[in-house]
């Protein structure tokens, strides 16, 4: 039993280089450092997870289970987004010219601003970790963790594990990115 509480004991000692912690808490502070750049753009009623739907628009307009697809949210979690983002001016609703039931999501002006302004969130964050790491290894992580992600996406994810993704994506509190 002794060394089962010593292996416990070293495990927990070890917890700060864990890496799913140092990912989720590398993903709280972009979400704090997107919000903060966000607010100080005047945003006060937008949350960083509305980006989950707006990065995927196409500039000629997309529809709500593409955009779901590409996101990897459910059908009902990127409808309430999109609701969410047309009430606040982001987007504009339209039905499609030869399909009815389907409705195209396009940006409205505001929309384009903010994805501009997103733009310029993302430089500052890359900025902010370059002035911590330098330029060449934020590029190296970028790398590293888009190999990853793709091999992950790609390759080895099973339906299961996808499906807990959507989930997660979709229930995650949008104050914490």
């Amino acid at each position: 039993m002794d060394n089962k509480l010593l292996e416990l004991n070293e495990f927990k000692e070890a917890k700060n280089r864990h890496l799913g912690r140092l990912i989720s808490k590398s993903q709280r502070i972009v979400r704090a450092l997107a919000s903060e750049f966000l607010q100080a753009k005047g945003y006060t009623n937008f949350r960083v997870g509305h980006m989950v739907a707006l990065i995927h628009i196409d500039l000629e307009g997309s529809n709500i289970n593409n955009l779901a697809h590409l996101a990897g949210v459910t059908k009902q979690a990127m409808s309430k987004l999109v609701k969410e983002l047309q009430d606040e001016g982001f987007v504009t609703i339209e039905k499609h010219p030869s399909d009815a039931r389907t409705l195209i999501v396009k940006l409205s002006d505001r929309g384009i601003n903010t994805m501009l302004h997103w733009k310029e969130c993302t430089i500052n964050i890359e900025n902010k970790f370059s002035e911590i790491i330098g330029t060449e290894k934020v590029e190296q992580l970028k790398d590293i963790l888009s190999v990853i992600v793709n091999n992950y996406e790609n390759n080895l994810l099973s339906t299961a594990d996808k499906n807990m993704m959507k989930m997660n994506l979709a229930d995650a509190n949008p104050s914490t990115y």
